[in-house]
């Protein structure tokens, strides 16, 4: 979702792109990156930094709603890992698509290629 959170932290991995989705109806965040899992302390670090201010965001703006997102955990959905180290906004493109919070559809190689001529088309 976001390429680059600190651009001047030389270790943030600037150019990677993975989706976050906030799930109202199961009560939680949900990460889904095609190159790292949950035991990657970047993924997990950056992911926990920003739903931490999203979550203070909320609370400051939607404070008397009904809903409240402060006591959601994160989930960290397992997908299926991209080949390479350069198509990985074409698998988050496909999660923002796709995903309904049951089960994550595969992006393949030639799928990409497929993604690749849509978007240069459009």
């Amino acid at each position: 979702m976001f390429q680059e959170l600190a651009p001047r932290n030389p270790h943030d991995k600037c150019g990677h792109h993975y989706a976050i989705c906030l799930d109202l109806k199961n009560q939680r965040f949900e990460v889904l990156d095609s190159m790292r899992s949950e035991a990657d302390a970047d993924l997990t670090t950056h992911a926990e930094f920003f739903i931490n201010n999203l979550k203070e965001t909320w609370n400051r703006h939607y404070e008397n709603s009904r809903v409240q997102i402060g006591h959601f955990p994160i989930e960290y959905v397992a997908t299926t890992k991209q080949g390479n180290r350069h198509d990985c906004g074409f698998h988050m493109l496909e999660y923002l698509a796709k995903w309904e919070g049951r089960w994550v559809h595969v992006v393949t190689a030639a799928m990409v290629v497929e993604l690749w001529k849509i978007y240069t088309w459009n």
